[in-house]
């Protein structure tokens, strides 16, 4: 077992329960988070920018300390049934924070039991809270391909899926709309974006792509779950900017020649390079080669350990090496601290809402590095 790290000047990511309520928030169903009402809260408050804009059924069971002492999940079953009934979604979605994962609530038993009362499809998505969003996302879309995804002997030519996507990574539909229109633009066809700005049907359809392209490192379980089900293999990287879409490109081509798997990134750390990247893994890593390919400088990254978070000790070596320092603004106590230069670059699975105005839209080939290098996106 790892050893606890203290947070003193650094914020946390969001948790696994938001990235299961964000996976699921625009396909029609109900998704229902067991816990007292905390991190139901946090997740509308902060994780979730759709919010305010856009209806979706996202409930919390209320868990009191009776029904956790005493065990009586007849309260969420009964509950659930209720809502369901009242407000007929195409399926539900249960989803937990600590406290069930404290007293071994049986996810797939009661969404068996709500099945059988309901009539409806139940996903047990078994989160405990204390995990990163990432592992909630990969969770969500897994369990929902599972169960809705259809086969298909035939491929689309050219087709690719996008998995690993929503806003707790990508923030504005705009930039989804980047990111399909630079692959579209290189003569490929997106055959579903889970899950930001696609249909509940147009989802079901992802054995019909040739290649998964995972876009955030959300998408890698729903990635290996297509290639043991469907032979499908998966490239690993995000357009940024019109050299790394170039590149990704090359990497989805190759894909579909040779039946490989193939990373497109930057690895995650060069020793000698004076940019540091901090941020969500692919995001970063295809940050750091599409800096490379565009520049010719070579950078360092930093992603979070999906249970952990970021070892601030670690965090403050690795800041202490570097020049200039990319990364949200909520880092930048961290960055001054070691007398490097922050370029902000927000991220809402971090820093929330609070500097969303300022996310630029990054993907794409309108993405100029160059001048995201010279003045950020303040």
């Amino acid at each position: 077992m790892s050893d606890w790290h203290v947070h003193v000047f650094t914020s946390t990511y969001a948790a696994d329960v938001s990235g299961v309520c964000s996976a699921m928030y625009e396909l029609g169903g109900m998704t229902v988070l067991h816990d007292p009402s905390g991190c139901n809260s946090t997740y509308t408050t902060h994780d979730e920018p759709r919010w305010y804009d856009s209806d979706s059924q996202m409930f919390v069971s209320g868990l009191d300390e009776l029904t956790a002492v005493y065990g009586d999940d007849n309260v969420v079953v009964d509950n659930v049934t209720r809502a369901a009934k009242a407000l007929n979604p195409r399926f539900i979605t249960l989803c937990g924070a600590s406290i069930p994962h404290i007293i071994a609530f049986d996810f797939k038993g009661v969404a068996r039991l709500i099945e059988e009362k309901t009539g409806l499809p139940v996903l047990p998505v078994p989160t405990d809270g204390l995990r990163l969003y990432t592992s909630g996302v990969g969770l969500a879309q897994r369990a929902f391909l599972r169960r809705f995804g259809v086969h298909s002997a035939e491929k689309r030519k050219g087709a690719v899926n996008l998995l690993g996507v929503t806003p707790i990574d990508f923030s504005r539909q705009e930039i989804v709309d980047a990111m399909k229109e630079a692959l579209t633009a290189r003569g490929y066809t997106v055959n579903a974006c889970f899950s930001m700005g696609d249909s509940f049907e147009k989802l079901t359809k992802a054995s019909e792509a040739e290649v998964n392209v995972v876009v955030s490192s959300a998408g890698f379980l729903p990635a290996k779950y297509l290639q043991a089900k469907y032979h499908m293999p998966y490239v690993v990287g995000t357009p940024i900017g019109k050299k790394m879409g170039d590149a990704l490109s090359d990497a989805i081509s190759k894909a579909m020649g040779t039946g490989e798997n193939v990373s497109a990134v930057s690895p995650a750390e060069e020793d000698s390079a004076d940019l540091l990247i901090i941020g969500e893994e692919v995001l970063s890593k295809s940050l750091a080669r599409a800096i490379a390919l565009e520049t010719g400088e070579r950078c360092r990254v930093l992603f979070p350990d999906p249970d952990e978070g970021i070892d601030e000790d670690r965090l403050l070596s690795m800041i202490g090496k570097a020049r200039t320092v990319i990364a949200d603004p909520l880092y930048r106590p961290a960055v001054e601290t070691q007398g490097a230069t922050l370029i902000p670059l927000p991220h809402e699975g971090y820093s929330g809402r609070i500097y969303r105005a300022l996310i630029p839209v990054f993907c794409g080939d309108g993405f100029d590095i160059s001048a995201f290098l010279l003045g950020g996106c303040s």
